[in-house]
């Protein structure tokens, strides 16, 4: 039951990660672009009107991430139930993927040729 408890807690902590990494609001990176003042609202625009959707599906994550790892506590296991949880969790995150892509696409098109230029030769980080 130890063992079972550890892997559980260990599968949190990758689902977790991921769910960290679907962070909210623009990449640290835009700031070397010497964005204006009005690239700068329009960036801010972009993502604060995400923020609640992002917010409302990565929670959605969490709630069956949380759910998977009763699951996998419980006297006895329900392998159809655990795939579902497994498929929302995943759905959930790929909808936050999706949002933040489209996020960022709509943020590329506000830049100058030179910074979409720059932003095509940084090298690419993960944050």
């Amino acid at each position: 039951m130890k063992q079972l408890r550890s892997a559980a807690a260990a599968l949190g902590l990758l689902v977790a990660g991921a769910a960290q990494a679907q962070q909210v609001g623009p990449p640290a990176w835009l700031r070397e672009l010497d964005l204006s003042e009005a690239q700068q609202e329009q960036v801010f625009r972009i993502f604060y009107q995400l923020t609640p959707v992002v917010r409302e599906r990565i929670l959605a994550a969490r709630r069956a991430h949380e759910e998977l790892e009763d699951l996998a506590i419980a006297v006895s296991l329900d392998s159809d139930r655990g795939r579902e949880l497994f498929a929302a969790e995943a759905q959930a995150l790929a909808e936050v993927a999706d949002i933040r892509l489209h996020a960022m696409r709509s943020v590329y098109e506000l830049l100058t040729i030179e910074q979409r230029t720059q932003a095509l030769h940084r090298p690419i980080r993960y944050e």
